[in-house]
């Protein structure tokens, strides 16, 4: 089972509790890490880092470069490249692990791209009735390289300004013909509904997940913060 998370060099801490409940719940796991340079962090495996600081995909001249999110949001459009895999899981850092994700990781993606859970929550629908939530998701990597998609979803990024340009993009040029939808429970959070026994906590609050004491389901993330 492959893992990635993106993230930059002043945010890399913060996937730490990430990591440990994802170890907890599934320790064969290969976690990869795409970052700013290396990444100094004491976790409970051996990830493999990848270093994107010279990352020309997203210049400061395009158009969602000063979005409310940074470049980073978007690298994810371009694991195909970046990573030797035929599948992989990204989890944003704001993600609590809470059971094994082997059923996530083996979910059918034959001619997909994407194996995502939809937003049923909010009114941000720019292509459609349907919308998927990219903060997780199971990436078909091998059916993106032979599609030929990334140049096209990458340049779009750069010429078209949208609210949520990661999630956006995929959603336009993917919904329907090359999602499948996954069951809430592997993306709990406020726009994709509750469960009784979720398996991935989604925080969507990177920024200040850490100090929100509030904060619904804080249990999970206090139990792998040290």
């Amino acid at each position: 089972m492959n893992i990635c998370y993106a993230i930059t060099r002043n945010y890399q801490h913060k996937i730490i509790p990430s990591v440990r409940s994802l170890i907890d719940h599934n320790p064969k796991a290969k976690v990869y890490i795409v970052t700013e340079g290396d990444f100094p962090h004491e976790l409970p495996t051996k990830p493999t880092v990848i270093d994107i600081s010279d990352q020309e995909w997203f210049p400061s001249n395009g158009i969602n470069y000063s979005n409310r999110f940074t470049y980073i949001n978007y690298i994810k459009l371009v694991y195909a490249s970046l990573l030797k895999v035929n599948k992989v899981i990204h989890l944003d850092a704001d993600t609590i692990i809470n059971d094994s994700l082997e059923p996530f990781w083996k979910t059918d993606v034959t001619g997909k791209w994407v194996a995502a859970v939809p937003e049923y929550k909010g009114t941000h629908r720019p292509y459609g009735p349907t919308y998927y939530n990219m903060g997780v998701c199971l990436y078909n990597l091998a059916q993106i390289r032979k599609d030929g998609i990334e140049d096209t979803l990458v340049d779009y990024v750069n010429k078209v300004r949208m609210m949520y340009p990661d999630q956006d993009v995929i959603n336009k040029f993917g919904v329907p013909d090359k999602f499948t939808p996954v069951d809430v429970r592997y993306n709990e959070c406020f726009c994709t509904g509750k469960t009784d026994n979720p398996a991935i906590i989604h925080y969507c609050s990177i920024w200040d997940w850490y100090e929100r004491r509030h904060m619904d389901r804080r249990e999970y993330l206090d139990k792998y913060m040290r």
